[in-house]
């Protein structure tokens, strides 16, 4: 049952994904660099952002690398620590991921289309439970806590 879960939100992830690689090859990105960018809109610091992500500072300092000598992101140096560089999106990053996200939505407006209202609110909720519990605590834990 595990893998078939993880399978499963594996390949849904995956064919969204394709179904938005062409419109974001067009703008200039992958799908991680969308994501990317999302992610340092609200976390300027390369630290907090591979926290986030969950991927190793130096494949997330690569990225912002090349995504500032594309003209997405800039860097300057931290006015609290001038030890510390943070990033921002620069206009053209802002509206590259502004045509990520529209494109995300369609891939999945076009899913979701599939479901009834009724059960999008179901899976909304069932992921909502999955993501709810702190890592390693599983709803017995909870229980028995309580």
């Amino acid at each position: 049952m595990v893998w078939d879960l993880m399978g499963r939100i594996w390949r849904f992830q995956r064919a969204v994904r394709e179904e938005m690689e062409e419109g974001l090859v067009a703008i200039g990105l992958s799908g991680l660099e969308a994501w990317l960018l999302r992610v340092v809109e609200g976390l300027p610091y390369p630290s907090d952002v591979a926290r986030h992500m969950g991927l190793p500072p130096p494949t997330v300092s690569h990225m912002l690398r090349r995504l500032e000598e594309r003209g997405f992101v800039e860097r300057t140096l931290d006015s609290k620590d001038l030890r510390r560089f943070t990033f921002r999106l620069t206009e053209k990053g802002k509206v590259a991921l502004e045509e990520a996200e529209r494109l995300m939505e369609a891939a999945l407006r076009r899913r979701l289309a599939r479901l009834s209202p009724e059960e999008i609110e179901h899976l909304l909720g069932l992921l909502g439970k999955l993501v709810a519990l702190p890592y390693g605590q599983t709803n017995l834990e909870k229980k028995e806590d309580s």
